[in-house]
C-alpha cells in the first residue's frame, strides 16, 4: 500500500508570535530565543509583524500593544 502522508504545519497563534516579538534589541531587531521554534519567527515575517531584515514593523508593535506581557 502506497500512501502519501500530508504533514500539516503547526498552528501558530498570535500569542506565540507576540512572545517572540518581545525578544528584540533596542533598535527593534527581533532575535529568536533558543527555546522558541523557528517556525514562529518565520510566520511572523510572513504575516508582516517582522520585516525581511528581522526588524519589528509597525504592525508588530501594534500586536505587542494588544498582548502586553508582564
Amino acid at each position: 500500500m502506497n500512501a502519501i502522508l500530508a504533514i500539516e504545519p503547526p498552528v501558530i497563534t498570535e500569542v506565540q508570535i507576540a512572545q517572540i516579538l518581545q525578544h528584540r534589541y533596542g533598535d527593534g531587531l527581533v532575535y529568536l530565543p533558543k527555546s522558541a521554534p523557528r517556525a514562529v519567527l518565520s510566520r511572523a515575517v510572513q504575516l508582516g509583524f517582522v520585516d525581511a531584515d528581522g526588524y519589528l514593523t509597525r504592525k508588530g508593535r501594534l500586536l505587542l500593544a494588544r498582548y502586553q506581557f508582564i
